[in-house]
């Protein structure tokens, strides 16, 4: 009866175990089918709701604060048309590469435009419809070496008004957002933005008649001018005017000499109001010496400096109009006296001097300074300060008197580099103060002004620091825009081509742009690249080619050495055999030879070093590419695992 009993416990236990568990397999499908249900609902709403995390060292992938208020302000939809020419046959790379990120940079505008902006990508392939759009808007047409033409550019459509950039540069990658942005405030803009210009220089050329500007010296405006109206409606403005116009989006003072404490005022009143503001003085200003000539036939030396200290003391800034800087490692060859000679006063900047991080000098290649001044900060300034031009370590000073009197070889000896880096120009920011607490200044009692009403009046609308965040740019250089500095002028009768020496004008171009576009514009800086060089790469090459370098040049050395002693004990010989070589000549030179195939050897292991240290770092970054993230997604998932198992052996 027992051995029933227990047979029957244990068929009870085998069918048990063969028993299916619908509860638990019913509990399992269920999940299941919540966990796919959960995973197609994540697809839906991740496809329609949009989320990155940009954590590039420079937020490379995102827009600009100041990019996103200038989509705010955006009124009537703008039409994006992005013309590249992605099926075009052996494209290279870098094309390739920079095309995606445009796209990219382009889908966040629209992303932030609120709908206001539409982003059009084209293929123009070659005989199409496309391409001949493409040309219609001036999109630039770039040969490659297959024969082909390649189109990279965009145009911009807001109605009947159409802006276009021709060519997408990989070299101007980190000015990709601002050329954009900058693109899309002009097709905002109405109409052209207003600049004024005060000056003691003719820059703005004579009212003559075309028959009399080639007779008439000075008949024509400055090369620079006629640049400016490409784009913006310049006007002049007197150097005695007391008031300057709200309505201009920016003001050029080029040159001020003995302007009156009036438009001092005027100018301070300016900037405190919002207005951005181009400065351009000099201590030495050849071109205003040129038209004072009969002057200094007379024996008497003209004045040719330029400063605006009271404005430049309110702001923190440092200028010495008696003193001009110069520069042994970028001198300019001249002609003095029929003799070419290296000239310091005359500074040839290319990179390096420029501030790769500012829009205004991120792209200039060459710029070149005439007898410029120096910008100083002054210390406990709360202002920022940011040097757009430099000099190098190799630069000092001159009294402003010596450059008319002195030959240039005569200051090439007597300039003493101090060892300092000078600012040539500089881009300052921030709440300016008044440099006029008491107000306006009145007028002198030869007007025939009422001292009392003029001190009441001037108190009324009297500014005494800016409500926002203002710019100034300073060049303590006036000459650098002269025509006779930055361009070559070609006459065909009536018409005047010029031609660019260098990036002179460019950089006033470029300043012009930025101070004349909205406060947000101004916001946006340079961004970092995508492509960034492998430093780490880059410096196991620069160790490791300075080492051999080294001992390249110690065998050099010894190999000169060698041969003079060779030259010297041939030259001693008294046997009549000079032209044979002596025993003691065969032994420095099996010794020297010796001594060149250890070296040789010992340069073959640097380079054997400098492979094995690159394929080292090679490996490390290829095993954390392909080891760190399964391993953290494996710790998570063993986390959980256990968190869950732990769960269950509670219940």
């Amino acid at each position: 009866m027992e051995h029933s009993k227990e047979s029957k416990a244990e068929q009870d236990r085998e069918s048990k175990r063969f028993k299916i568990d619908w509860r638990r397999m019913t509990s399992t499908m269920g999940g299941l089918v919540i966990l796919a249900m959960i995973i197609v609902c994540i697809n839906i709403i991740s496809s329609r709701v949009f989320y990155r995390l940009d954590v590039t060292q420079d937020r490379v992938f995102s827009l600009s604060n100041g990019s996103k208020k200038i989509l705010e302000k955006i009124d009537d939809p703008v039409n994006i048309t992005f013309f590249f020419s992605r099926s075009q046959k052996d494209l290279p790379v870098v094309f390739k590469t920079y095309a995606t990120r445009v796209e990219e940079v382009l889908q966040e505008y629209a992303r932030y435009g609120r709908g206001k902006v539409e982003i059009t990508v084209v293929d123009p392939k070659p005989d199409t419809d496309d391409e001949e759009w493409a040309r219609k808007y001036g999109i630039d047409a770039i040969p490659l070496p297959n024969g082909e033409s390649l189109y990279f550019g965009v145009v911009l459509l807001k109605g009947t008004k159409e802006i276009a950039i021709p060519y997408f540069d990989p070299r101007r990658e980190e000015f990709l957002e601002y050329d954009l942005s900058e693109s899309i405030v002009r097709i905002m803009n109405k109409e052209k933005p207003r600049i004024g210009i005060i000056s003691s220089l003719p820059i703005m050329g004579k009212n003559l008649p075309p028959q009399m500007m080639q007779e008439e010296q000075g008949g024509e405006a400055w090369a620079f001018v006629s640049e400016l109206k490409k784009s913006f409606d310049v006007e002049e403005v007197r150097a005695e005017a007391e008031e300057i116009s709200k309505n201009l989006k920016l003001l050029m003072v080029i040159h001020p000499k003995n302007l009156s404490q009036q438009t001092l005022y005027a100018i301070d009143q300016y900037v405190l109001g919002g207005g951005r503001l181009i400065v351009a003085v000099d201590p030495f200003c050849r071109e205003d010496m040129a038209g004072q000539q009969q002057m200094m036939m007379s024996g008497q030396m003209p004045q040719v400096s330029s400063d605006l200290s009271p404005l430049f003391n309110a702001w923190g800034v440092e200028f010495h109009p008696d003193k001009i800087v110069g520069d042994l490692s970028h001198m300019t060859r001249i002609g003095a006296g029929g003799v070419a000679v290296e000239y310091p006063l005359f500074i040839s900047l290319q990179k390096g001097s420029f501030s790769e991080k500012s829009i205004i000098t991120g792209q200039l290649n060459f710029v070149l300074l005439a007898e410029p001044g120096e910008l100083i900060k002054k210390e406990g300034s709360t202002f920022s300060f940011e040097p757009l031009l430099q000099t190098s370590a190799d630069s000092g000073t001159v009294a402003a008197g010596t450059a008319a009197l002195m030959q240039p070889q005569d200051i090439v000896r007597d300039l003493k580099p101090d060892q300092k880096v000078r600012t040539l120009a500089a881009h300052l920011t921030g709440k300016f103060k008044t440099a006029f607490p008491g107000g306006k200044p009145p007028k002198t009692s030869g007007d025939g002004a009422d001292k009392n009403q003029t001190e009441s009046a001037s108190l009324a609308n009297h500014l005494t620091e800016s409500k926002e965040d203002t710019s100034v740019i300073i060049i303590a250089d006036v000459d650098f825009i002269a025509d006779n500095n930055a361009v070559d002028k070609f006459r065909f009768g009536r018409n005047v081509l010029t031609k660019l020496r260098n990036d002179n004008l460019p950089l006033l171009s470029n300043a012009a742009d930025l101070l004349s576009g909205s406060q947000d514009l101004i916001s946006i800086r340079s961004r970092g690249k995508i492509a960034r060089p492998f430093t780490k790469v880059a410096d196991i090459q620069k160790s490791a080619q300075l080492r051999w370098q080294k001992e390249e040049e110690s065998l050099s050395g010894r190999l000169s050495e060698l041969e003079k002693r060779l030259t010297e004990m041939q030259s001693q010989r008294t046997d009549g055999s000079r032209y044979a070589l002596s025993s003691e000549q065969q032994r420095e030179i099996s010794k020297f030879r010796d001594e060149a195939s250890q070296l040789r050897k010992r340069r073959r292991e640097v380079r054997k070093n400098l492979r094995e240290d690159i394929e080292s770092l090679g490996y490390k970054l290829m095993a954390a590419n392909m080891l760190v993230m399964p391993v953290i997604i494996g710790v998570f998932g063993f986390g959980v695992f256990y968190r869950r198992n732990h769960r269950s052996r509670e219940k």
